[in-house]
């Protein structure tokens, strides 16, 4: 009779559309919270520089480069594309933005420094829609949104005109209602698409195509996972628990560059004279904002040609040490896993029960016919071994060679479950000793050395 059994573990009890409607709760979450940060960081940096056409056509080009890429890497992930072909990609466009920012992007005017700009962050949102859907990398995708409201934060500070109070010490001066605001609806929005990702998960676990069973019905209204009014309570607590804990923890890890660094872009030291950092004016034809992601990207091509050398060096240094670490394996290996399991074999390093010690005395009596090269069989019994080897011992030692069948005997009792004899214990350790020692003192220079490194 033809079976008509057909196992599930390749099916899947979802189809496309059904698939899309239970990917798109986290879908929307994730570019909601997405949505949510980059408004902010655009409010934010439009209040510092001012409007003008530069920086409203920066910022455009900023979100579509942002919102593509997000968009990009979910549907990526909803084709289940490998990461390591995303992440190709997007190593792709970080060269191109680092060829570009080397080269010189004030050079190429306000389209090249957008350009170059949205090659550095096209990928960051690329990883992001694409983790913001993949198993287990949930987490990973909250790079994105917490990147643009920790920039909103900071640009937010900066134009409140707070960094001397900072820089005196009044760390808490640094926030308001304003910058508190878009940390904690940025955190709240991504808690929430957390639990919705959890919630898309666990569908894709019982109907997905990696599904273990079938599911027998499909549930509907309280069957299925829901947040419920206590559930939101919660996760506004632990939302403002979280921002409330970043907003005093973050003044005191911030720091600034190197002195050098902040002359010219508004973080200078407060002045004897005014108490006020020092503001370099930017030309008239440019905005602040725009001057500021030039002067980034010239700084990111420097930086990027000087970790470039640092990196041939570290890369040069790490290749010696591998190679290096690689001769002395295949130089040192074998001779020392011989000599350590030949000392355990002899002298085990824990305690063993005496079953043990004789299989294991068995053992180095086979290392020492395998130096002597006579080799044990596949399925061959000790008592075979033993006759092989009789002769073989007789031209090494000019004495008559007693215990190699009484120990031969031992070892197949002891195989083969017939008991363990209160002298056997004894007769396996003298004549496993006597043979791994008399073998190896009588072999020549050349033949220990082969034997040093061959396989045990």
């Amino acid at each position: 009779m033809k079976s008509t059994f057909r196992p599930h573990a390749t099916a899947s009890s979802l189809s496309v559309w059904q698939a899309m409607k239970e990917a798109a709760v986290p879908v929307l979450a994730y570019h909601a919270c997405a949505l949510v940060a980059y408004l902010s960081f655009t409010a934010a940096s439009l209040v510092s520089s001012g409007i003008d056409g530069g920086a409203i056509l920066l910022l455009i080009g900023l979100a579509v480069t942002v919102f593509t890429g997000i968009l990009a890497g979910q549907v990526l992930a909803f084709l289940r594309v490998r990461t390591w072909i995303v992440l190709l990609l997007g190593a792709g466009c970080w060269l191109a933005s680092f060829a570009m920012a080397m080269a010189g992007v004030a050079g190429l005017g306000t389209f090249g420094a957008i350009v170059a700009l949205a090659l550095w962050l096209f990928p960051i949102a690329l990883s992001g829609g694409l983790w913001s859907l993949e198993t287990h990398r949930a987490l990973w995708s909250s790079w994105l949104p917490l990147l643009f409201a920790t920039a909103a934060v900071l640009i937010w500070t900066e134009s409140r005109g707070t960094v001397a109070a900072w820089f005196e010490g009044e760390k808490w001066a640094v926030w308001d209602i304003v910058s508190v605001a878009m940390l904690g609806t940025t955190v709240a929005l991504l808690l929430l698409y957390l639990v919705t990702r959890e919630t898309h998960r666990l569908a894709l676990w019982r109907r997905g195509p990696t599904a273990p069973l079938a599911p027998s019905l499909r549930e509907k209204g309280a069957a299925r996972p829901r947040l419920t009014v206590l559930s939101v309570v919660l996760l506004g607590a632990m939302a403002l628990f979280l921002t409330v804990g970043t907003a005093l923890v973050a003044p005191y890890l911030w720091r600034t560059g190197e002195p050098g660094d902040r002359e010219g872009e508004g973080y200078g030291e407060p002045t004897e004279q005014t108490g006020e950092a020092p503001q370099e004016q930017p030309p008239e034809e440019e905005s602040e904002l725009m001057r500021r992601i030039r002067e980034g990207l010239q700084k990111m091509g420097e930086k990027a040609a000087e970790a470039g050398q640092k990196a041939a060096s570290t890369i040069c240094t790490l290749l010696t040490l591998l190679l290096l670490a690689i001769l002395g394996l295949l130089i040192g290996y074998r001779p020392l896993k011989r000599l350590f399991l030949v000392r355990h074999l002899k002298e085990p390093l824990w305690s063993v029960p005496p079953t043990t010690r004789i299989e294991q005395g068995w053992r180095l009596v086979e290392i020492a016919m395998g130096d002597a090269g006579v080799f044990p069989r596949a399925g061959e019994d000790a008592a075979g071994l033993a006759r092989r080897a009789a002769p073989v011992l007789a031209q090494l030692s000019p004495v008559e060679v007693h215990g190699l069948e009484d120990a031969a005997e031992v070892a197949d009792r002891v195989r083969f479950g017939l008991g363990v004899g209160p002298e056997d214990l004894e007769v396996m350790q003298r004549f496993s000793g006597w043979a791994i020692d008399t073998v190896w003192e009588r072999l020549s220079d050349a033949d220990q050395v082969r034997c040093l490194y061959r396989n045990l």
